[in-house]
């Protein structure tokens, strides 16, 4: 016969029990909060960076374009501002949006690209046999002179293309030129070029 089980047999309910958090635990997060207190009560603001990549204020304002003179990277700013449309190859997106790659209205005339960087163009452009008719935003408001000059300098030098460097003083004028421009271009063909012998935009292919 099997024993009767009584409850004096039974194990006994589990209790939660209090744990005191672990010393050595307690001992670093004391540590870690007076490191921190230190560390920002000595901070220098105002010093050469320790951490990171050690550059300083006046480098960081150059790679961005912000002094005169300054060299301002054309191929970043393609890659964070046009390469997810136009792709890592310039060949863009097809029926979608159009390669720089060989387009003679990249390479022609700079007033062109300028003109379609500042203000934006929602009308037709042709490549080649193919005619595109998306929607560009304008990057005149985000992107100063010296930028959008880098970054035309380097579409006009890569993946075959071969023309003349643009400088700050072409796109300075040609925001000027169409400082009343408030809509994006309706279509390239009403692009004014200012190269002397440069084809028509509608020309362009």
């Amino acid at each position: 016969m099997r024993p009767k089980q009584t409850r004096s047999s039974e194990h006994a309910d589990p209790k939660e029990l209090y744990n005191p958090v672990p010393r050595v635990f307690l001992g670093l997060i004391i540590g870690l909060v007076a490191w921190a207190v230190f560390y920002i009560v000595n901070a220098d603001p105002t010093g050469v960076a320790s951490l990171g990549d050690r550059r300083v204020p006046a480098t960081l304002a150059a790679g961005a374009g912000g002094d005169e003179g300054s060299v301002v990277d054309g191929r970043q700013i393609y890659t964070t501002t046009c390469q997810a449309c136009h792709q890592a190859t310039g060949q863009g997106l097809p029926g979608v949006f159009p390669p720089l790659a060989g387009a003679s209205w990249v390479t022609g005339d700079a007033n062109i690209p300028a003109q379609i960087v500042l203000h934006g163009l929602t009308g037709p452009i042709e490549v080649g046999d193919t005619t595109y008719n998306g929607a560009m935003p304008g990057f005149g408001t985000q992107l100063n002179d010296a930028q959008i000059a880098a970054v035309l300098t380097f579409i006009r030098a890569e993946w075959g293309n071969d023309s003349p460097a643009v400088e700050t003083a072409t796109i300075e004028a040609a925001r000027a030129a169409t400082a009343s421009q408030a809509e994006p271009w309706s279509n390239v063909a009403d692009i004014p070029a200012t190269d002397a012998g440069a084809a028509p935009a509608a020309e362009q292919s």
